[in-house]
């Protein structure tokens, strides 16, 4: 313990006398008990005491806002006759998949208005290829859907007659948080659309799920069966349970699983 030197009157009086600064103040002890405190000094006293209060940054206690999450994919099929296009809403946003055979947006204006959404919503329009099936109807649907980009793989560009420009995309790209993957073969620049997320993949005419189950793209309308083949490998790496095509049912479950019996056989 440090020792406390006690002072005499005399040698007190005689500090002051040479310019020693006293600081007198009120401490609590034990048991609530109150006192007075007295310290004697120099200048470095008077300067320690005149020093402004420091107060050390407390972490604070209000609980911190947790970051925005991504809102959740939802899809409505659209059913043409013997072809599907789909309307994906995320949060206040839609997009539209392939855009189908014309005279159907009616039918698209009534999963639109379903979903508590309107035309202006709808800021993306993806064509998966360029067969008439998949985009007969996109100048209907863009002249509804007046703020939307259209999108599709390059190589099919030339082929589709558009009112606006479309903005090519690659394997890899992003557009309305789905992945773009290239799958040609089926034509030269189809692609198929990923939402890891929702678990979810829209390929087009990649795949076909008819009466005898899931399988490869029709060899009728397929331009390279050896390169639609690779692109139904390179869907069986991916992990998604909803698969969504151009032509039969949507598979929700089990999806990727599916994918990869038919890609084993192409082996």
């Amino acid at each position: 313990m440090r020792k406390v030197k006690e002072l005499g009157r005399r040698t007190f009086l005689m500090s002051v006398g040479k310019g020693s600064f006293a600081l007198l103040s009120e401490m609590t002890f034990g048991f609530g008990r109150r006192g007075l405190a007295f310290a004697l000094g120099g200048s470095g006293l008077a300067t320690a005491a005149c020093q402004p209060l420091q107060l050390l940054p407390t972490e604070s206690a209000a609980p911190q806002e947790a970051a925005p999450e991504e809102a959740a994919l939802l899809y409505h099929q659209v059913f043409m006759d013997f072809v599907s296009s789909y309307v994906l809403v995320r949060g206040s946003e839609i997009a539209i998949v392939d855009t189908g055979l014309p005279g159907n947006t009616a039918k698209f204006d009534e999963v639109i208005q379903s979903s508590g959404l309107g035309w202006d919503d709808v800021n993306h329009v993806i064509l998966t290829h360029h067969h008439g099936d998949h985009v007969g109807g996109l100048a209907e649907i863009l002249g509804a859907a007046t703020a939307s980009t259209v999108y599709a793989g390059e190589a099919d560009i030339p082929q589709i007659i558009s009112p606006q420009p479309i903005q090519s995309v690659w394997d890899g790209d992003e557009v309305f948080g789905m992945q773009v993957i290239g799958t040609p073969g089926h034509t030269p620049g189809h692609i198929s659309v990923y939402d890891p997320a929702g678990s979810l993949v829209i390929a087009g005419d990649a795949m076909v799920n008819g009466q005898d189950g899931l399988e490869g793209a029709s060899p009728r309308f397929t331009a390279d069966m050896g390169m639609a083949g690779e692109s139904i490998k390179k869907l069986a790496t991916l992990s998604f349970e909803t698969l969504l095509v151009g032509h039969g049912a949507p598979i929700e479950t089990g999806a990727s699983a599916a994918v990869a019996e038919v890609a084993a056989t192409l082996e």
